[in-house]
């Protein structure tokens, strides 16, 4: 019998976690892959991010997520400020401009989220400036302005023309050491391992995602597709801490990687439901009191039964 054909996106095909399904080390089994690169074609599974799911699953899309996370982050250094602007605590952000890309983006919901609940800023009082205007929130106490087409947050934020950004990526201007740039946190390391002991979140930026469409036709695909990304990130972890490790210019990245599982547990990363109630109930609160989404979504919601069901990690 032929394998079906399973169209997948990858936004990050090169990253740790989805290398191994990429790179052909891992199948998924019944399936023949054929990777799409461009995200404007059609599909069948991508990684998705968490704020653009939690937007489709308020507006009742026909999609399916399994409980496999590619992409997890720390955001509290994602938080950037102008070095003269006088801000040395979040608090101080209050009654600044700051920058955004869209106001669903997953980064800054986390970012925002921490800034609320951990450190008691008023998220009402910032003018937040976005490089996307049309996704405003629903709850009109939030001040959205929008920014130049021309302009990056990057060329703003050193500029002085905005006080601080959240973006979901390292800013040019902090990768090259632009002095009149900073992150919020000095010690970001310190702080987002506080953050953890504090909370016990690790933040999900995003989630494996299946058409209805495809799973109609294809029941089996969601557990199928979900063995095979722990068989991927299990293939990832080998790739530092086996026998022959693939990452050489980290000298100690067995140790890092034993420091953090010291700090989050031997299986810090896991893919499934019953281990990440947390993060997913943070965030559809987090979505929700933005005004995201009209309401708290389940946190259980977004998932195939039979994948959410699936033993193991």
């Amino acid at each position: 019998m032929t394998d079906a054909k399973l169209r997948i996106h990858f936004r990050e095909p090169a990253v740790d976690l989805n290398l191994p399904i990429t790179d052909g080390t891992v199948r998924v089994d019944g399936f023949k892959l054929d990777f799409i690169a461009d995200e404007k074609a059609e599909y069948d599974v991508w990684d998705n991010g968490f704020g653009a799911r939690v937007v489709e699953q308020a507006d009742s899309a026909p999609v399916v997520s399994v409980p496999a996370f590619t992409n997890r982050k720390f955001r509290l250094s994602y938080i950037y400020v102008n070095s003269a602007a006088g801000i040395e605590s979040p608090r101080d952000l209050e009654g600044r401009r700051v920058g955004i890309m869209m106001w669903s983006n997953t980064a800054g919901v986390w970012a925002r989220g921490a800034l609320q609940h951990r450190y008691g800023v008023d998220l009402t009082s910032i003018r937040w400036c976005s490089t996307h205007p049309q996704r405003q929130s629903l709850k009109p106490t939030f001040k959205i302005e929008g920014l130049p087409k021309r302009d990056t947050l990057d060329s703003l934020l050193v500029a002085g023309q905005l006080d601080a950004v959240i973006e979901p990526n390292v800013l040019p201007s902090i990768s090259r050491k632009d002095p009149r740039v900073r992150r919020l946190f000095r010690d970001h390391k310190s702080e987002e391992q506080t953050y953890f002991r504090e909370t016990g979140i690790f933040p999900i930026s995003h989630m494996i995602t299946l058409r209805q469409e495809f799973v109609d036709r294809h029941p089996d695909a969601p557990v199928e597709v979900l063995r095979a990304f722990r068989r991927a990130r299990d293939e990832a972890f080998n790739r530092i801490v086996g026998s022959d490790p693939a990452i050489l210019v980290l000298s100690w990245a067995s140790a890092y990687l034993e420091e953090q599982r010291a700090l989050m547990g031997e299986n810090y990363w896991p893919y499934n439901l019953a281990d990440n109630e947390r993060p997913l109930k943070a965030f559809t609160q987090y979505a929700y009191e933005q005004g995201v989404t009209p309401r708290q979504l389940p946190y259980d919601g977004f998932f195939h039964a039979d994948a959410a069901k699936l033993p193991g990690q």
